[in-house]
């Protein structure tokens, strides 16, 4: 049977459960019996849950909210449940004898009554509805609907662990399924769409990092192919995209994607230097284990960003520990930082720190995230960084 335990800190793949009617309780603990592994139940409070929902290390599998208006759960805790990309499966339950009071403000949620049988049935329902492409005229017009979105995953300092940049990560949200960059990002390439859609990633998240209450010192990436980094006229719409958002030229970076092999290394530094005039720096992206483009190391590249695959090698393999050391003295000599991505628990950051990386990210660091959750992340990072023998 799952026991209910009470803590101050969960444990990764946790089933949180806040709630306070022991009615609520006891039909909470009937439904995780049909779960698998009948995983045991945290009862937390709902400043605990937004902070294991947002903040750094591995997410909860389960959260169960119990709905009372005397015990209201906060507009930042609904909308980070609410969140189709968060990847964990979360649940509201409803008042007794009463229709649901916070619906507008957790559209999204799967609200169900107090009952085990329908307590169970949503939580083994998938989390968001995924359906095949329609092809790219579908991701034309979800464009021009505004249904791209962005979520923002937090890059810090491994010496002082302060927040430096936030990628940003290119979301499609149709109105019957929430898409992962992956499912649409190689199609918008092949059909032509690319400039297209950095544009509106682009605008997106300027404006919404500009709204950010404290994002001063922190600048912004996202992702962009050779074909649309090449392009004369990308500057120009850059500068557009940055002033529009009221923001500096120097709080963007751009990421080199490797969807496109280098063929003209001339062409490539021209159109660095282009944009390194203009302000804007460009970083190479998920650079691995011997990789073939490390001779682009000699470009003027403001960072490097090495692939979580070399990074998750670093721990146990001489020959990679060598690899990193070796592209972390290029990049220091010519003026570029290094970001470790991948950068999933303790043993993971002081590798990094340990062959001179500069920068972290990854799931022990931050998971992607809405700009409405970045605070709440922001205050669970600081207490993260309490305690560096749990959290990277």
């Amino acid at each position: 049977m799952p026991r209910l335990t009470r803590r101050s800190s969960v444990d990764a793949g946790a089933f949180l459960l806040v709630a306070w009617d022991p009615a609520v309780i006891a039909v909470t603990r009937e439904a995780a019996r049909s779960l698998a592994g009948s995983p045991d139940i945290q009862l937390v409070s709902p400043d605990e849950a937004l902070h294991r929902l947002v903040g750094p290390g591995p997410a909860p599998t389960h959260v169960v909210l119990e709905e009372d208006a005397g015990h209201p759960l906060g507009q930042a805790l609904l909308q980070a449940a609410a969140d189709p990309f968060s990847g964990v499966g979360v649940v509201m339950v409803a008042p007794h004898g009463g229709r649901s009071t916070h619906v507008p403000a957790a559209r999204g949620l799967r609200t169900v009554m107090p009952d085990a049988g329908s307590l169970a049935a949503a939580l083994g329902a998938p989390r968001t509805m995924r359906r095949p492409l329609d092809g790219p005229e579908a991701l034309a017009t979800g464009m021009s609907r505004g249904e791209i979105t962005v979520r923002f995953q937090p890059i810090v300092s491994l010496v002082d662990r302060r927040l430096l940049l936030l990628e940003a990560l290119a979301r499609w949200e149709r109105p019957d399924a929430a898409l992962g960059a992956a499912a649409f990002v190689g199609m918008a390439e092949r059909a032509g769409l690319a400039a297209q859609l950095a544009a509106v990633v682009a605008s997106r998240a300027l404006s919404e990092l500009a709204a950010l209450p404290s994002r001063r010192h922190v600048r912004l990436t996202f992702n962009m192919p050779l074909a649309v980094l090449l392009q004369p006229e990308l500057p120009r719409w850059l500068s557009t995209a940055v002033r529009s958002a009221g923001l500096d030229r120097r709080d963007l970076l751009i990421e080199l994607t490797e969807s496109m092999a280098v063929t003209d290394t001339s062409h490539l530094r021209r159109a660095l230097q282009r944009l390194r005039t203009a302000g804007f720096g460009v970083l190479l992206d998920d650079l691995a284990l011997y990789d073939r483009r490390a001779h682009l190391l000699d470009l003027p590249f403001a960072g490097v960003k090495l692939d979580r695959s070399l990074v998750n090698s670093v721990p146990t393999s001489f020959r990679a520990r060598a690899e990193v050391r070796q592209i972390v003295r290029r990049a220091h000599a010519g003026g570029m930082f290094v970001v470790a991505e991948g950068v999933a628990d303790p043993q993971l950051w002081r590798a990094a720190l340990a062959t001179g990386c500069d920068m972290a990210q990854g799931f022990g660091v931050g998971r992607p995230l809405s700009a409405a959750a970045l605070p709440a992340w922001q205050t669970a990072w600081r207490a993260a960084m309490l305690e560096p023998a749990k959290q990277a």
